[in-house]
């Protein structure tokens, strides 16, 4: 698909300062068909009932970022709905009781893909539906049809959620934020009005699997195909206390489990990090050998061979980094007019002049690539 003309400059500028761009990373990903055709699949898969946790390393510049915002596109494009952030200060993967926070807070859908959703706009569509709908008790039935489905993973959740739908039908905007509140894992809910609409308790680290595993139940019972949780940042885990990295390691296990297991059917995380994340023996995944054996992982670094949890990234080889040439080039003609000066090959070869033996980082070669095409 053809990007408009400002489009076209948005993209050019976050090339040119070096960012990975957030929108319309697919129109340039280049030389990654097998991870993209990999991803496509596990999208399928997931609407059968699977689970599953994914693994993005590479260097800096390797197109890591590039490659995940891909993903995210190809995400919401099939209808499922994502959610997307980074370890830090926020969030830290040694705390899995925050997660589902996390998640119900960095959400993201196909109608608005640039801007984060609120818990509330995921039932929009529904509500609407059921409110023109010309049979009169179909609004009830749905609901409670649902929120029985949702009883089986968590009963308060379920309470919750049919007091958030009467909110929602009845439009009581109080009972709409307070239920709505609850259900995305906010703890400081006075008591007198979590007294008022029959909540009880709080999202903790007993039951933050089971709010998740509702959620995700809920969300297909809407028509949506599932969710993709993309967690960036994975490398900071090693700059963690020893007992820390541990406890995230063997977060991340529990989750792998969980998913390999269909315990958690329709959810894949997808986290990333820089290599050190699998190379790194004393701080890496492999100081957690029940983890490392989980994703494939050996202390020399190569891979099992049945195991595609983990997607390591390399630089572009030298056709994959002409075919980015000739994106970039009509990009940058797009938004500046003809150049008749232009020739992709010369500008290539200039390009790469820069640099020494491959791997050639991508990210140093779109920069010095858009350096020569400003020159012209």
């Amino acid at each position: 698909m053809r990007l408009s003309n400002d489009e076209a400059l948005r993209l050019l500028n976050a090339l040119r300062s070096g960012t990975t761009p957030l929108n319309n990373a697919k129109s340039l990903i280049t030389g990654r068909d097998q991870e993209c055709h990999q991803f496509s699949k596990d999208l399928t898969s997931l609407t059968k009932g699977s689970g599953l946790v994914r693994l993005v390393v590479g260097d800096y510049g390797m197109g890591k970022s590039q490659l995940v915002n891909t993903y995210k596109h190809m995400a919401l494009e099939e209808d499922f709905i994502t959610a997307s952030f980074q370890i830090n200060n926020g969030f830290r993967l040694n705390k899995i009781d925050d997660l589902y926070y996390a998640i119900m807070h960095n959400l993201f859908l196909k109608h608005q893909p640039q801007e984060k959703s609120s818990f509330n706009e995921i039932f929009d569509l529904w509500i609407a539906n059921l409110q023109t709908s010309p049979i009169a008790d179909r609004k009830r039935y749905e609901v409670n049809t649902v929120c029985q489905e949702i009883s089986k993973y968590n009963m308060n959740f379920a309470r919750a959620f049919l007091s958030f739908m009467r909110g929602r039908i009845q439009r009581n905007t109080e009972m709409i934020n307070v239920t709505g509140a609850w259900l995305t894992g906010e703890r400081n809910i006075p008591f007198e009005l979590k007294a008022k609409y029959g909540l009880t308790g709080s999202v903790d680290k007993a039951n933050t699997l089971d709010f998740l595993k509702a959620f995700i139940k809920l969300i297909t019972l809407l028509d949506y195909q599932g969710l993709v949780v993309f967690i960036d940042e994975l490398d900071l885990v090693l700059n963690d206390r020893s007992d820390l990295r541990q406890t995230a390691y063997n977060n991340l296990k529990h989750l792998t489990d969980l998913a390999a297991s269909g315990e958690m059917p329709g959810v894949m995380f997808v986290f990333s990090g820089t290599n050190d994340v699998i190379a790194h023996e004393e701080k890496g995944i492999l100081s957690c050998p029940p983890l490392a054996q989980r994703m494939g992982l050996t202390p020399n670094n190569t891979f099992d061979g049945r195991h595609q949890n983990v997607i390591a990234l390399t630089g572009l080889d030298a056709s994959a980094l002409f075919e980015l040439t000739s994106k970039i080039v009509k990009l940058y003609t797009q938004v500046h007019g003809r150049m008749d000066a232009l020739n992709e090959h010369e500008l290539y070869v200039k390009a790469l002049s820069d640099f020494g033996d491959p791997p050639y980082n991508t990210r140093q070669f779109i920069t010095t690539l858009i350096r020569h095409l400003d020159q012209k």
